[in-house]
C-alpha cells in the first residue's frame, strides 16, 4: 500500500482554522493544545509537526488575516483616482470587510490585546509587529490627505495626526461592536463616518 501524501500547507490551514475557532470560544489564555488537537480531528503530537505553541499559531493566523486585509485594502484604493473616493474606500474597507467576513478573528485579536496588558509581556507584540502595521496604515492615509490638499480637495490640516484620530475611531467601533454586536449596523456606521471625516476637512 502507497504511504499517504499529506498536503502540508493544506494540513496547516486546517489546524489554524480549527485553532481560530476554540480561540474564539475559550478565549487564548484558557485555550489548551490539545483543546485544538481535538477541534482539528488530530493527534496532539500532530500539531507540533506545524506549530511550536498556541502563540505561534495565533501569530501565523494574524500575519495571514492581515495580509489578505493589506491587500484588500490596496487594490480598493488603486481603483479610486480622487483623494475623496480613496479616503472613502479605506474606510468602508477597513469596517466592512473586517466586521462581516471575520468577527470571530477580531474578538481573537482584541481578546490578544487585553491579554497583553494584563500580562506585561512584549513578546507577542513583538512578534505580531503592531507599532509597524499601524505605522503602516498611517502612512497610507497621510498620503491620501496629503496628495488632496496638494490638489485643493482638502484644506490644508496635519495629516499625521488625521491618519491617527481616523485609526483611533475604526479601532474604537472595533471594541464597542465586540462588546455588542447588535449596537450599529457596520455599513451605516462606516458612511456616518466618511461624511463627518470628509466633511470636516474638505475644501
Amino acid at each position: 500500500m502507497c504511504p499517504k501524501i499529506v498536503d502540508r500547507e493544506a494540513k496547516k490551514l486546517e489546524i489554524l482554522q480549527a485553532a481560530l475557532q476554540v480561540f474564539s470560544q475559550k478565549g487564548i489564555s484558557n485555550t489548551k493544545m490539545i483543546d485544538i488537537a481535538r477541534a482539528a480531528s488530530i493527534g496532539k503530537g500532530t500539531i507540533y509537526e506545524y506549530f511550536s505553541s498556541k502563540e505561534d499559531i495565533f501569530i501565523t493566523g494574524f500575519h495571514q488575516f492581515f495580509a489578505g486585509y493589506d491587500e484588500m485594502i490596496s487594490n480598493a484604493i488603486k481603483k479610486q483616482d480622487h483623494p475623496s473616493e480613496q479616503l472613502k474606500v479605506l474606510i468602508h474597507v477597513s469596517l466592512e470587510a473586517i466586521f462581516e467576513e471575520q468577527k470571530d478573528f477580531i474578538g481573537i485579536l482584541m481578546d490578544f490585546w487585553a491579554e497583553g496588558i494584563r500580562s506585561k509581556d512584549n513578546s507577542m507584540e513583538d512578534a505580531i509587529h503592531l507599532k509597524e502595521m499601524y505605522q503602516n496604515y498611517r502612512m497610507m492615509i497621510r498620503q491620501i490627505i496629503d496628495r488632496g490638499i496638494a490638489q485643493g480637495v482638502f484644506r490644508p490640516i496635519d495629516s499625521m495626526a488625521f491618519a491617527s484620530f481616523l485609526l483611533a475611531a475604526i479601532d474604537g467601533l472595533m471594541l464597542q461592536w465586540v462588546m455588542e454586536p447588535e449596537l450599529f449596523d457596520m455599513k451605516q456606521i462606516a458612511e456616518s463616518l466618511c461624511d463627518g471625516m470628509l466633511n470636516g476637512i474638505r475644501n
